[in-house]
């Protein structure tokens, strides 16, 4: 009896009863790997508990090995084994070779394979092997498991020829059917349907940096994720110990896709929205569409570097000053020139140089006051009195620093400042008007200025910072640079400091002690840290990264570009865009700012993504009709399912926009068992707060549209369209965007004009 495609429910239970007799057994020995684990974990606290330094660095790095091993097995415990391969023997004659995959690998005590790793070479067939090039594989069967329960299978037949009689060949339809499963919420991991297209993208070599285009659906996000997962398992000590930075478009986004990598096995990527890439800063805005443009322009740089280093506006031009009854100045030319000196060669920066500047100042102060001593006829000493100079140059000095006068001006003139008080200060519309003179026209330096007069104004409107001010904040970091080494770091790195005493003076320092313990604060680890919170959370984000993700690249206007490129300065990239979501009308100058972060002594590989896997038919085909009023020729993916059910078009008065589209919602909630978006335009949301609305379940949700991209539900309600392309710095683009976040159902929610038309139809 040859191979046939059997769906006889007799057949079918036999094989769910093999496949759950092997994951019975993974199972069985994950549980004894994480019993091992947490042991591990146990032991690993006691080493060097106390001693050395090194000893408790050595416990630190034990522990924190062991946590991270223990909860990658925690994260693989659901549906951990996914797949089988059965593979042409190399013998003829002899039985077929059979592999198990799964999310994490596991062998027996005697290191027998019961679960091959996804991301190891001899999982690559699984995904790569087709009918036209079998790779070897006769049989692949996909397990749909719940937990530890195998519910169902679905065989793929790629090398019939090598089949033994009777091999059965059960279901017709794994790929499909995972791309109808119902969404819960948050991205699910795709790692048993990868396709072909998309294996490549995932298992391209490490030393490479890939660009990965598409439209939307095409799994351009889930490709990106699972690159990450595969360089991290390939390359742990490299990606392990330089780290991975995956950056989307805000916060809601990066809320939807945080499971995936844990649910892969890797937890220690840093996941981060363009709103809280730089440490301490946090976005609760989006702009509109006129200042997102201003300020992601590249010419922000000139301004903020005037503004940087430039006194800061109000700041005093000159100082006058008395000692020992003689009256002296520095004026404007002097501080000017002074200034320009100190900043010279665009390489030293403002707040690092500020100790230099102010012996500068002092310099320039003592030769002010010689000047003004001979103006006055005063003779000089010195002439005589050679030894007498340093002398009276160290009484004027240690003098001139306990004047509050000159101290005053110091502060004033060149004061510490911290990214924030500069971007605070160009709220200032006439000092914003001087820095930006020859950059930008009057009207747009009003209209910025306006944005920035509230920012860090508590209870002001608009006082959050923007997603587009968070990459100026970082240039304005990067331009200030770090000021001089505080009080307590110098007494902790002076070898004479022995408990805050100075052995050489006797003066009394702070050397970073516990003042009220009277004694030093005692050495924590990351093991002592973690068992403290009872979680093992992320340290800080490292200076810079070995790889880094940008999602929605295509929005990414030159300034965050800049922002994320201090980051991975020696970093490879993999970059998710689609040209036709873009929201910049010059996509040269995006083009160019991505070129530049990604650098160019890296090989380069692009990519195109050409199947639409979350849209059915129906939706891909109206949403085609949008993109092709702006883009006629635009390429798009193809779908690959169909519902039946095409969108539908709602039309309501503006008085009763929030009920109609609440009813919608509570309709499609009675037709789908997942998730429900509401997407409406960023200023109606507060407008949808109303009952309508508000007491729909929780799996129906309320969201703006700039907060809708890379997400995907079940079943849209797309509310006030024109609204949406008239507000979003991407047009109509958005429109197209919206309509595509659908996986089953659609339904588009218009306003009603005078004449009877419908709006957004």
């Amino acid at each position: 009896m040859s191979p046939q495609q059997d769906g006889s429910a007799h057949v079918k239970e036999r094989e769910i009863a093999v496949e759950q007799q092997a994951v019975d057994a993974a199972y069985a020995r994950l549980a004894q790997m994480r019993e091992q684990a947490a042991k591990r974990v146990r032991e690993s606290y006691k080493v060097a508990q106390g001693g050395t330094y090194s000893a408790l660095v050595d416990r630190d790095v034990q522990v924190m090995e062991a946590a991270i091993w223990e909860r990658s097995l925690e994260n693989a415990y659901n549906e951990l084994v996914f797949g089988r391969l059965d593979l042409r023997p190399e013998t003829p004659g002899e039985e077929l070779e059979t592999y198990r995959i799964g999310r994490l690998g596991v062998r027996t005590e005697e290191l027998e394979p019961l679960v091959v790793d996804w991301r190891a070479p001899a999982a690559a067939a699984f995904y790569q092997a087709a009918p036209e090039d079998p790779q070897g594989v006769v049989r692949r069967r996909v397990l749909h498991c719940r937990g530890d329960k195998v519910l169902d299978i679905e065989d793929d037949l790629l090398d019939p020829d090598a089949a033994p009689d009777g091999m059965p060949v059960v279901g017709d339809g794994a790929f499909i059917a995972a791309l109808a499963r119902t969404r819960t919420g948050h991205m699910r991991d795709i790692v048993a349907t990868i396709q072909r297209e998309q294996d490549v993208v995932i298992r391209s070599p490490a030393d490479v940096s890939v660009v990965v285009t598409g439209g939307p659906g095409t799994g351009k996000t889930a490709v990106a994720l699972h690159r990450v997962a595969w360089l991290m398992f390939q390359h742990r000590r490299r990606f392990g110990s330089r780290g991975v930075l995956v950056v989307g478009p805000n916060r809601r986004f990066t809320d939807y896709i945080e499971r995936v990598l844990p649910s892969l096995g890797e937890g220690g990527a840093a996941l981060r929205s363009l709103g809280d890439v730089v440490n301490g800063a946090e976005a609760t805005r989006h702009e509109d569409a006129v200042r997102a443009k201003l300020k992601g322009s590249p010419r922000m740089v000139r301004i903020l570097r005037k503004a940087a280093n430039d006194a800061p506006w109000g700041a005093p031009k000159d100082v006058r000053l008395i000692y020992q009854g003689t009256f002296f100045s520095l004026d404007a030319p002097q501080l000017v020139a002074l200034r320009e000196r100190m900043l010279r060669g665009g390489s030293r920066r403002p707040n690092a140089v500020r100790a230099d500047v102010i012996r500068a100042l002092q310099d320039a102060a003592w030769n002010a006051y010689q000047d003004a001593k001979r103006a006055a006829g005063d003779a000089s000493p010195y002439d005589e009195y050679p030894d007498m100079l340093e002398d009276d140059r160290r009484t004027f000095l240690s003098e001139l620093r306990s004047e509050r006068p000159f101290a005053d001006f110091v502060t004033a003139w060149w004061p510490q400042r911290t990214p924030l008080e500069v971007l605070r200060s160009l709220g200032d519309p006439a000092y914003l008007a001087e820095v930006s003179r020859g950059v930008l026209s009057a009207g747009d330096a009003a209209v910025l200025a306006e944005s920035w007069r509230a920012v860090g104004q508590e209870g002001e409107p608009g006082a959050g910072l923007s997603y587009s001010d968070v990459a100026l904040l970082d240039e304005l970091d990067s331009l200030l640079g770090e000021g001089p080494r505080t009080a307590r770091a110098l007494a902790a790195a002076n070898p004479y400091v022995v408990d805050g005493v100075n052995l050489l003076t006797g003066e009394e320092t702070d050397d970073g002690s516990d003042p009220e313990s009277g004694g030093f604060r005692e050495l924590s680890t990351f093991g002592d840290r973690a068992a403290q919170r009872g979680v093992y959370q992320d340290e800080p984000d490292p200076e810079e990264f070995g790889h880094i993700v940008v999602d929605e690249a295509q929005d990414l206007s030159p300034m965050q570009w800049r922002m994320l490129a201090r980051r991975g300065r020696h970093a490879t990239w993999t970059v998710v865009a689609d040209a036709a979501q873009s929201s910049w009308e010059d996509l040269e100058e995006a083009r160019r700012s991505m070129d530049l972060a990604l650098g160019t002594s890296r090989e380069r590989r692009q990519f195109e993504l050409t199947t639409n896997y979350r849209n059915p038919v129906e939706i891909a085909d109206y949403a085609a009709t949008l993109l092709h009023r702006f883009l006629p020729d635009a390429p798009l993916p193809r779908a690959v399912r169909s519902t039946g059910r095409p969108p539908e078009f709602v039309v309501a008065d503006e008085a009763d926009l929030a009920a109609a589209a609440g009813a919608a919602a509570r309709r499609l909630a009675g037709e789908v068992e997942g998730t429900v978006g509401v997407i409406v335009p960023m200023t109606r949301l507060g407008a949808f707060t109303v009952p309508d609305v508000a007491d729909l379940p929780d799996r129906v949700q309320v969201l703006g549209s700039l907060e809708s991209k890379g997400l995907e539900f079940d079943a849209v309600v797309l509310v006030d369209p024109d609204k949406i392309a008239s507000e979003s710095p991407m047009g109509p683009r958005t429109h197209y965007v919206t309509a595509t976040r659908a996986t089953q159902l659609l339904v588009t929610v218009s306003v009603s004009v005078q004449d009877g038309t419908t709006a957004g139809g």
